[in-house]
């Protein structure tokens, strides 16, 4: 990777550290926050997907604005949206202005990953740029190992404190992406004719629209499972809060090798195709095998179980990311926009199903999202091996 592009990725991987630092550190005491408030269960999932209803709709916009205008105004739009929405939530104690906050919340902070990933796009090429996406994928695995510890220790003191903590650190970095993060757009490229991103029928005749199903599915099956693996572990093998946290640590960490220390190399190896389909096939696999480790209540097989789950999950992200931008014919910002906002799909109904599903038997979002992802393999799966020997389009 050139040397002139260290400093921006820097700031880049600091950004989506924090970002999703402020998204974990909120995750351990959600639920009490809200049953605090008076809300219950449907609550919480309205809660929660209000944020992905709004991330769906707006990370096309903030793309395709981006696209126009250039990266770096989004990119510092989305983190003064985040940090004053997250100020606003430790000052608020009510529960339906809390919900609006979230959906405001959604809105600005998906300025932030599509418009990342863009500007990615912008000074790499090649395996550099699949590495570059990988390392802003360890960047939100190490945020989300941080966060929901941080959350955890701030929460015992005051279920208002991990908000101003996330809020505060969005802020402190705004100054410092201001004079340290260059535009990534060329000049020539702002507010040029290409083709704009709209979530309309015709998505579906999009030469990317494989790759969209891939991120809904990917999206999908992850949100059912963080919607249900606590109440799973919980009732199979007794797990608690603590319990919780360190499993999802051990995912991070992972996901953190995985994206940060080996994508690059696997890349140049196996390319781009081959590693998406690798991992959704480990995907399922993981899925598969939770609830066998469920049923024989063994905690270490249980956790080496999401682990493999996770491991798929980091191949997939960053590699996809990559053929988007390098596949876009309409303009990478928008191109990203539109496959963020099927990841925002994926997670607005991956809760709602995994929980109506889970009330059936628990172990019915596991196996569903493994047929689903196994499925998109055999359904997509060659297309996009396809798609992508073919010569690139050039934006």
């Amino acid at each position: 990777m050139s040397k002139k592009n260290i400093g921006p990725m820097a700031i880049l991987f600091i950004i989506q550290f924090l970002v999703m630092v402020g998204f974990g550190i909120v995750v351990p005491i959600l639920p009490f926050l809200v049953s605090k408030l008076g809300g219950g269960a449907f609550a919480l999932g309205v809660f929660m997907s209000a944020y992905s209803i709004m991330q769906f709709f707006f990370a096309p916009v903030w793309g395709k604005l981006s696209d126009r205008i250039g990266r770096r105004p989004v990119i510092l739009i989305g983190l003064l949206g985040y940090g004053v929405t997250f100020l606003m939530f430790g000052m608020v104690n009510n529960l339906y202005i809390l919900i609006v906050l979230r959906a405001l919340a959604g809105i600005v902070s998906s300025a932030t990953l599509p418009t990342a990933m863009a500007y990615l796009a912008d000074i790499t090429e090649g395996a550099d740029r699949a590495k570059g996406m990988g390392m802003i994928g360890a960047a939100m695995g190490m945020g989300m190992i941080f966060g929901p510890a941080l959350g955890g220790f701030l929460g015992e003191y005051s279920f208002s404190l991990p908000f101003f903590v996330a809020g505060g650190l969005a802020l402190l970095l705004l100054p410092f992406t201001w004079f340290f993060l260059p535009e990534s757009l060329k000049e020539m490229n702002k507010g040029s004719g290409r083709k704009r991103a709209r979530l309309t029928p015709q998505v579906l005749k999009d030469p990317l629209f494989f790759l969209f199903a891939f991120n809904f599915t990917l999206n999908f099956t992850m949100s059912m499972f963080e919607s249900t693996f606590a109440l799973l572990a919980a009732a199979k093998v007794g797990f608690g809060p603590t319990d919780m946290g360190i499993t999802f640590a051990i995912m991070g960490i992972f996901a953190v090798i995985v994206q940060g220390g080996l994508i690059g190399k696997l890349v140049k190896t196996f390319g781009d195709a081959k590693l998406v389909n690798t991992g959704a096939l480990l995907c399922a696999v993981g899925l598969s095998l939770i609830i066998i480790s469920a049923d024989d209540k063994s905690i270490v097989f249980l956790i080496a179980s999401t682990v493999i789950f996770m491991v798929g999950n980091s191949l997939m992200v960053p590699t996809s990311s990559s053929l988007v931008s390098k596949q876009s014919n309409r303009g990478q910002g928008a191109s990203l926009g539109l496959f963020q906002s099927f990841a925002s799909l994926g997670r607005i109904l991956g809760p709602v199903t995994g929980g109506a599903l889970f009330a059936l038997y628990m172990g019915l979002p596991y196996m569903t999202g493994a047929a689903i992802l196994v499925l998109v393999v055999i359904l997509a799966g060659r297309k996009i091996s396809i798609k992508v020997s073919e010569p690139l389009v050039q934006d």
